[in-house]
């Protein structure tokens, strides 16, 4: 644990660096009281497969300790999906027009107990507040006591988002897998892709720096075949280009919200105007009832939906979709859910 003074150093570089209102979220009390210091409800744990990252990694005498808070990292993305189903359950806050806005409900993944804890062992999906709690659990394990370093939490006012902040004498940055803004990390590591998510404020030694510049190194910021078939026929044929780029992201290991965001990205950055709609998911995976989002959008007088399960682009008529499968506004259909 650093001296207090790193923490109030560090909330005055967030503010520096990021817009909107944050808050730092520590796992134990202490002797902060600042109105943007919280202490978590929620104990810090960390899951098996984690446990056995740490145990090898403090092992590892040859590795820093910068590099093995980056292996952490990129284990988590390669082996850990978003938990798009979240998403669901926010709800649309129309009360001032001139700022729309979503709200978390707290019950899905931020304020839990033992329960859903032992319900999300059971697969790899996970939110930011999950992500969040077990990565700065993890990298603090792996700290020692001499190295004047320390994993907090970031969280916007509205709790909308959680990141792992870092910082101390030498260092201060957010590490973040899954930025909801752009491709996650938790994607793009997936796709062998630059990754973007781990933002530095300060680094007096250079040594992150180089970690992540070495591993971008060799990596593209896109599919070689995205970039060709945009080059190709973004400007005479979109609807060919995206179909096209479906069929690139389906050779990847990728889950059905990592294709929704690449997808959305490609469509928004043509300006064309999507809509989010939400698709029962019926898999078998779904032991539990949960959604995916998916998109359509209208382009030369027709209509595309995007399914992110099926993973494909079709024409269709948005009024025939099944209302029992498809879901247009999500805080009207509101349901239990428990984790699993």
């Amino acid at each position: 644990m650093i001296n207090d003074e790193y923490i109030k150093n560090f909330y005055g570089e967030i503010c520096q660096n990021i817009e909107g209102n944050y808050k730092i979220i520590l796992e134990s009390e202490r002797m902060l009281t600042e109105d943007w210091i919280e202490y978590d409800s929620v104990k810090w744990e960390i899951e098996e497969p984690i446990k056995k990252i740490i145990a090898d990694l403090k092992n590892d005498y040859s590795k820093s300790i910068e590099n093995k808070i980056f292996e952490l990292y990129k284990y988590i993305c390669a082996n850990y999906i978003y938990d798009a189903n979240v998403l669901y359950f926010f709800r649309r806050d129309e009360s001032d027009s001139t700022n729309i806005k979503y709200i978390a409900v707290d019950w899905y993944g931020r304020v839990v107990g033992p329960e859903w804890f032992k319900n999300r062992q059971k697969h790899n999906r996970r939110i930011c507040y999950e992500f969040s709690r077990f990565y700065a659990k993890a990298i603090n394990l792996l700290i020692d006591d001499a190295i004047d370093l320390e994993a907090v939490i970031i969280g916007d006012r509205e709790n909308t988002h959680y990141v792992v902040g870092l910082t101390g004498k030498y260092y201060s940055m957010i590490l973040d897998q899954d930025d909801f803004k752009s491709i996650k990390d938790l994607t793009r590591i997936k796709m062998n892709l630059t990754l973007k998510g781990i933002h530095i404020f300060r680094d007096e030694t250079g040594n992150f720096k180089k970690i992540i510049d070495t591993y971008n190194n060799d990596k593209f910021e896109e599919p070689p075949k995205i970039t060709e078939a945009r080059a190709n026929y973004s400007s005479k044929d979109i609807i060919k280009f995206f179909k096209l780029s479906i069929d690139v992201l389906k050779k990847y290991d990728i889950d059905s919200q990592g294709f929704f965001e690449y997808m959305r990205y490609l469509i928004e950055d043509i300006d064309i105007n999507i809509e989010k709609i939400w698709k029962v998911d019926t898999r078998p995976t779904a032991i539990e009832k949960r959604h995916e989002r998916c998109l359509y959008f209208n382009y030369e007088n027709k209509t595309y939906l995007l399914d992110s399960i099926k993973k494909e682009l079709k024409i269709v008529n948005i009024d025939e979709l099944d209302k029992k499968l498809f879901i247009f506004k999500p805080e009207e259909n509101e349901y239990e859910y428990f984790g699993l």
